[in-house]
């Protein structure tokens, strides 16, 4: 059984720069970061939880041992061999999916962030309605599967509105196959999908610039960029690598962030806000898991540095932890 005082579990982290960012980051200050794929889960890997022998292990690793684990993606479906009936399929699945859970909101290790709080995050509606609470700016939002609702709601908007998924894939890093848009009046005369699957419908704002915040417990680092009539950044590369540090974000926006974080329970996380024309500033989402590697090497911001001090307890968690 492997032991490891720091790890990170990841379906696929081959495919996640960030984390060689952070690998490098822990070298650097004389420590290892172990990466645990759970790719081949449940079918090729073994999880044990024994909660009478306090016993955690997922493969050949022992996560009792470790003092920190880094939770960053679990977007694939569990690894199942083919040929299962569908009816059995979908109970390995849910199984699996539980046990996993299961072990992971055991450990006793610091855990960047616990399961309780990234499966919370993930339903956008949610997120807005705390914000508001808490004096956030949000986008005038409905979340429908009625058509004519939809309609109306696109009307009463004449500067336009947008479409957007309402789960905010709290536990994934999959990237969406359904980006932001602006409903169209062709949009608007074909709805017959929406009975079927409802969607989030927002106003849509004229912004001067987006931000990109980046909260690492206590550290908070702000990139910024220009999008013009852009409506979603992650389709123009230009875009992407054109964030760069911005000193703007008003104290009394920060602070009503925090709080909102620190109600979330979330250590990590990356929040998408915008600045408007007529100087609104305006949270569209905070995400709990989400790439960071293009806002570093864009913005020269020090992100991976920030989460290794993280898990190497250099830097203390910001949440008050049960």
């Amino acid at each position: 059984m492997k032991r490891a005082p720091h790890l990170v579990l990841s379906a696929a982290p081959d495919r996640d720069p960030c984390i060689a960012l952070v690998e490098r980051a822990m070298g650097e200050r004389g420590a290892e970061l172990t990466v645990v794929s759970t790719e081949r889960y449940p079918d090729g890997l073994p999880l044990r939880l024994d909660l009478a022998q306090n016993h955690t292990s997922l493969g050949e690793h022992d996560l009792g041992a470790a003092r920190s684990i880094w939770l960053r993606d679990f977007s694939r479906a569990p690894s199942l061999p083919e040929g299962l009936r569908d009816d059995h399929r979908e109970a390995c699945e849910t199984q699996a999916s539980a046990g996993l859970w299961s072990l992971l909101s055991c450990l006793d290790a610091y855990v960047l962030d616990p399961v309780e709080a990234l499966t919370a995050t993930g339903y956008k509606p949610r997120i807005q309605r705390l914000a508001a609470r808490y004096g956030l700016d949000t986008p005038r939002t409905l979340v429908t599967n009625d058509p004519d609702a939809a309609r109306a709601f696109v009307r009463a908007h004449p500067a336009g509105a947008i479409c957007k998924l309402i789960d905010s894939g709290s536990v994934g890093l999959e990237d969406s196959s359904f980006p932001t848009t602006v409903v169209t009046d062709d949009d608007l005369a074909h709805m017959e999908g929406l009975p079927l699957a409802p969607m989030m419908f927002q106003e849509l704002l004229a912004k001067e610039l987006e931000l990109r915040i980046t909260v690492i417990a206590a550290r908070v680092f702000v990139a910024a960029v220009p999008t013009g009539d852009a409506v979603d950044v992650r389709t123009d590369p230009a875009l992407v690598d054109g964030y760069r540090a911005y000193e703007g974000l008003p104290d009394a926006v920060r602070a009503r962030l925090m709080t909102l974080l620190d109600r979330l329970g979330l250590d990590f996380a990356s929040v998408d806000l915008v600045k408007t024309h007529d100087g609104r500033w305006v949270l569209l989402e905070v995400n709990s898991t989400s790439y960071f590697d293009h806002i570093e090497r864009a913005a020269g911001l020090p992100i991976a540095g920030a989460v290794a001090d993280l898990l190497l307890g250099r830097a203390p968690s910001r949440v008050r932890r049960a």
